[in-house]
């Protein structure tokens, strides 16, 4: 029985661990990269290196960075009295590509799952109360998503901000329910974002 050398072997199984990537897809991308040009496998591998080395997380938003601070934290055009609460990085790309926030980021690095063992002391929820108090932030925009345990993710940081005078926002209804805010059009999400609503 015929079984691929290790190293492609080896070049499936990473590609299979990506989010959204089965076997079959896996298999597909490796066999690509290794009978073409020789090239783009070394200009893949250059461009992993070099995300590997130079891309952190802002140590104010959290967001991807190439600095300490990121350029929309840096901005001094943005408004420091809005901020906008996302599940990950990931999804301060469709705000920033639609426009429509003209404020701050925070990543809070996941929602509420007891489930997978992801608590509130697990997420960066106590650095988000500091932040909100530290800076004087007016409104919370929360844009998690519409999952369960996003939704739970929200009215647990309202509860813990019952006492504060700060605005807590959610974006309005029209995401379907369980979708990655990545993946959602830019006119739904103009629409959710300018109806959002009180928590």
């Amino acid at each position: 029985m015929y079984s691929s050398p290790p190293a492609l072997e080896k070049l499936v199984q990473e590609f299979s661990k990506l989010p959204s990537i089965g076997r079959k897809t896996a298999r597909r991308l490796a066999f690509y990269l290794v009978s073409g040009d020789k090239k783009k496998m070394g200009d893949l591998a250059e461009a992993l290196t070099e995300a590997q080395n130079r891309i952190v997380h802002c140590s104010c938003c959290y967001g991807f960075s190439e600095s300490e601070i990121c350029q929309i934290c840096e901005n001094p055009r943005r408004s420091r009295e809005i901020l906008c609460v996302v599940e990950r990085a990931s999804d301060i790309l469709p705000f920033e590509n639609s426009g429509i926030h003209k404020g701050l980021y925070f990543v809070l690095g996941g929602v509420l799952s007891p489930l997978d063992g992801i608590k509130p002391e697990t997420l960066r929820i106590p650095i988000l109360i500091e932040r909100i108090e530290r800076e004087g932030v007016k409104e919370l925009i929360l844009a998690l998503g519409s999952s369960p345990e996003a939704e739970s993710t929200a009215l647990y940081i309202d509860r813990v901000l019952a006492n504060s005078p700060v605005r807590r926002t959610k974006l309005a209804r029209g995401i379907p329910v369980g979708s990655d805010l990545e993946f959602i059009d830019d006119v739904t999400m103009l629409r959710a974002f300018e109806e959002r609503v009180g928590i």
